[in-house]
Protein backbone atom coordinates (compact mmCIF):
# COMPACT_ATOMS: atom_id res chain seq x y z
CA UNK A 1 0.00 0.00 0.00
CA UNK A 2 1.69 3.26 -1.31
CA UNK A 3 0.40 6.64 0.40
CA UNK A 4 1.53 10.28 -0.57
CA UNK A 5 3.01 12.86 1.92
CA UNK A 6 1.19 15.89 3.01
CA UNK A 7 4.24 17.92 1.39
CA UNK A 8 3.93 15.13 -1.73
CA UNK A 9 0.19 16.00 -2.20
CA UNK A 10 0.96 19.62 -1.80
CA UNK A 11 4.02 19.11 -4.75
CA UNK A 12 1.46 17.52 -6.94
CA UNK A 13 -1.71 19.77 -5.79
CA UNK A 14 0.45 22.92 -7.06
CA UNK A 15 1.45 20.40 -10.26
CA UNK A 16 -2.38 20.14 -10.76
CA UNK A 17 -3.26 23.56 -10.59
CA UNK A 18 -0.68 24.22 -13.25
CA UNK A 19 -1.98 22.04 -15.75
CA UNK A 20 -5.52 22.30 -14.44
CA UNK A 21 -5.50 25.80 -15.17
CA UNK A 22 -3.89 25.02 -18.93
CA UNK A 23 -6.56 22.17 -19.70
CA UNK A 24 -9.56 25.06 -18.49
CA UNK A 25 -8.53 27.19 -20.76
CA UNK A 26 -8.13 24.95 -23.91
CA UNK A 27 -11.65 23.60 -23.07
CA UNK A 28 -13.34 26.52 -22.30
CA UNK A 29 -12.35 28.15 -26.09
CA UNK A 30 -13.65 24.61 -27.54
CA UNK A 31 -17.15 24.91 -26.01
CA UNK A 32 -17.01 28.87 -26.31
CA UNK A 33 -18.23 29.02 -22.50
CA UNK A 34 -16.51 30.50 -19.49
CA UNK A 35 -15.63 27.06 -17.48
CA UNK A 36 -13.82 26.41 -13.79
CA UNK A 37 -12.26 23.96 -12.76
CA UNK A 38 -12.89 22.74 -8.68
CA UNK A 39 -9.65 22.47 -6.88
CA UNK A 40 -7.97 18.85 -7.04
CA UNK A 41 -9.12 16.49 -4.68
CA UNK A 42 -5.63 14.16 -4.44
CA UNK A 43 -5.76 10.41 -2.49
CA UNK A 44 -3.92 7.40 -2.67
CA UNK A 45 -7.26 4.77 -1.84
CA UNK A 46 -8.24 1.38 -2.59
CA UNK A 47 -10.58 0.67 -5.82
CA UNK A 48 -13.69 -0.36 -3.85
CA UNK A 49 -12.93 2.55 -1.61
CA UNK A 50 -13.35 4.79 -4.84
CA UNK A 51 -16.69 2.76 -6.06
CA UNK A 52 -18.08 3.37 -2.83
CA UNK A 53 -17.73 7.06 -3.03
CA UNK A 54 -19.24 6.59 -6.57
CA UNK A 55 -22.63 4.95 -4.83
CA UNK A 56 -23.04 8.56 -3.31
CA UNK A 57 -23.61 10.64 -6.99
CA UNK A 58 -26.43 12.02 -7.50
CA UNK A 59 -27.73 11.30 -10.79
CA UNK A 60 -28.46 7.58 -11.88
CA UNK A 61 -26.77 7.56 -15.36
CA UNK A 62 -23.90 8.82 -16.72
CA UNK A 63 -21.69 9.01 -19.85
CA UNK A 64 -18.45 7.95 -18.98
CA UNK A 65 -15.24 8.54 -20.81
CA UNK A 66 -12.06 7.45 -19.95
CA UNK A 67 -7.93 7.40 -22.18
CA UNK A 68 -5.22 5.59 -21.20
CA UNK A 69 -1.69 6.88 -21.26
CA UNK A 70 1.53 5.21 -21.17
CA UNK A 71 5.07 6.54 -20.75
CA UNK A 72 7.58 6.51 -16.87
CA UNK A 73 3.99 8.08 -15.43
CA UNK A 74 0.84 5.61 -16.80
CA UNK A 75 -2.28 5.30 -16.31
CA UNK A 76 -5.74 6.31 -16.80
CA UNK A 77 -7.85 9.25 -16.75
CA UNK A 78 -11.62 8.64 -16.76
CA UNK A 79 -14.25 11.92 -17.49
CA UNK A 80 -17.60 11.58 -15.88
CA UNK A 81 -20.59 13.56 -17.37
CA UNK A 82 -24.42 12.98 -15.90
CA UNK A 83 -27.05 12.42 -18.45
CA UNK A 84 -28.51 16.14 -17.91
CA UNK A 85 -24.75 18.04 -18.35
CA UNK A 86 -24.82 16.13 -21.53
CA UNK A 87 -28.34 17.22 -22.78
CA UNK A 88 -26.99 20.98 -22.15
CA UNK A 89 -24.11 20.52 -24.09
CA UNK A 90 -26.15 19.17 -26.85
CA UNK A 91 -28.14 22.15 -26.61
CA UNK A 92 -24.99 24.45 -26.20
CA UNK A 93 -23.41 22.68 -29.27
CA UNK A 94 -26.98 22.17 -31.14
CA UNK A 95 -26.24 18.63 -31.52
CA UNK A 96 -29.51 17.09 -32.36
CA UNK A 97 -28.38 13.06 -32.79
CA UNK A 98 -26.89 10.79 -29.51
CA UNK A 99 -24.14 9.70 -32.21
CA UNK A 100 -22.79 13.47 -32.53
CA UNK A 101 -23.20 13.85 -28.47
CA UNK A 102 -20.80 10.76 -28.49
CA UNK A 103 -18.52 12.19 -30.39
CA UNK A 104 -18.80 15.72 -28.52
CA UNK A 105 -17.96 13.83 -25.37
CA UNK A 106 -15.33 11.92 -26.78
CA UNK A 107 -13.29 15.03 -28.18
CA UNK A 108 -14.34 16.83 -25.14
CA UNK A 109 -12.08 14.10 -22.77
CA UNK A 110 -9.72 14.19 -25.38
CA UNK A 111 -9.18 17.24 -25.42
CA UNK A 112 -9.35 17.72 -21.58
CA UNK A 113 -7.33 14.60 -20.29
CA UNK A 114 -4.67 14.71 -22.78
CA UNK A 115 -4.09 18.42 -22.11
CA UNK A 116 -4.05 17.89 -18.76
CA UNK A 117 -1.82 14.86 -18.26
CA UNK A 118 0.56 16.04 -21.02
CA UNK A 119 0.88 19.54 -18.95
CA UNK A 120 1.16 17.14 -15.51
CA UNK A 121 4.11 15.36 -17.37
CA UNK A 122 5.64 18.41 -18.71
CA UNK A 123 5.73 19.49 -15.53
CA UNK A 124 7.72 16.73 -14.09
CA UNK A 125 9.64 16.63 -17.09
CA UNK A 126 8.64 13.50 -18.99
CA UNK A 127 6.35 12.58 -21.65
CA UNK A 128 3.28 10.87 -22.24
CA UNK A 129 1.61 9.07 -25.12
CA UNK A 130 -1.90 8.48 -25.83
CA UNK A 131 -4.51 5.59 -26.69
CA UNK A 132 -7.76 6.36 -28.47
CA UNK A 133 -10.99 7.48 -25.87
CA UNK A 134 -13.99 5.20 -25.43
CA UNK A 135 -16.90 6.33 -23.78
CA UNK A 136 -20.08 3.54 -22.31
CA UNK A 137 -22.94 4.86 -21.06
CA UNK A 138 -22.91 3.09 -17.31
CA UNK A 139 -25.92 3.33 -15.14
CA UNK A 140 -24.50 3.70 -11.56
CA UNK A 141 -25.72 0.25 -10.39
CA UNK A 142 -23.34 -0.71 -12.62
CA UNK A 143 -20.31 1.16 -11.83
CA UNK A 144 -18.60 -1.69 -10.55
CA UNK A 145 -18.47 -3.67 -13.63
CA UNK A 146 -16.38 -0.74 -15.90
CA UNK A 147 -13.64 -2.84 -17.16
CA UNK A 148 -11.06 0.42 -16.57
CA UNK A 149 -11.82 -0.20 -12.54
CA UNK A 150 -11.13 -3.96 -12.66
CA UNK A 151 -7.29 -2.77 -13.75
CA UNK A 152 -6.47 -1.40 -10.71
CA UNK A 153 -6.63 -2.24 -6.71
CA UNK A 154 -5.16 0.98 -5.57
CA UNK A 155 -5.03 3.92 -7.17
CA UNK A 156 -3.95 7.88 -7.26
CA UNK A 157 -7.22 9.69 -7.49
CA UNK A 158 -6.83 12.91 -8.50
CA UNK A 159 -10.49 14.00 -8.74
CA UNK A 160 -11.87 17.47 -9.92
CA UNK A 161 -14.80 19.02 -11.29
CA UNK A 162 -15.43 21.07 -14.71
CA UNK A 163 -18.19 23.39 -13.92
CA UNK A 164 -19.90 25.56 -16.77
CA UNK A 165 -22.17 27.25 -14.88
CA UNK A 166 -24.39 29.33 -17.51
CA UNK A 167 -25.00 26.59 -19.60
CA UNK A 168 -25.50 23.91 -16.40
CA UNK A 169 -22.38 21.38 -17.61
CA UNK A 170 -20.89 19.89 -15.00
CA UNK A 171 -17.92 16.96 -15.18
CA UNK A 172 -15.85 15.39 -13.27
CA UNK A 173 -12.35 14.02 -14.08
CA UNK A 174 -10.01 11.15 -12.47
CA UNK A 175 -6.55 10.30 -12.93
CA UNK A 176 -6.30 6.67 -12.18
CA UNK A 177 -3.04 5.31 -12.10
CA UNK A 178 -1.44 2.46 -9.60
CA UNK A 179 1.68 0.84 -8.13
CA UNK A 180 4.85 1.35 -9.80
CA UNK A 181 3.84 4.61 -11.67
CA UNK A 182 2.52 5.47 -8.14
CA UNK A 183 6.40 4.96 -6.90
CA UNK A 184 7.90 6.86 -10.18
CA UNK A 185 5.46 9.99 -8.75
CA UNK A 186 6.52 9.96 -5.36
CA UNK A 187 10.22 10.02 -6.39
CA UNK A 188 9.41 12.79 -8.56
CA UNK A 189 7.78 14.25 -6.12
CA UNK A 190 10.51 14.24 -3.77
CA UNK A 191 12.97 15.42 -6.49
CA UNK A 192 11.17 18.64 -6.81
CA UNK A 193 10.80 19.25 -3.10
CA UNK A 194 14.29 18.84 -2.65
CA UNK A 195 14.69 21.63 -5.31
CA UNK A 196 13.01 23.75 -3.43
CA UNK A 197 14.66 23.44 -0.28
Amino acid sequence: MYNLTEDEKDVLQELMNIAYGNATAVVAEMLDAFATLSIPNIAVIPVNELLEQFKHLKSQSYFFSTQAFSGEFSGESAFFIDATSAKNLAKHLEIESDEDLDDAILELTNILTSTLTTRLAQEMQTQVSFSLPSISHVPLAEISDVETFKNYSQVIVIDTQLIFEDQKINGEIFILTKGESIQWLKRKLNQILDQLF
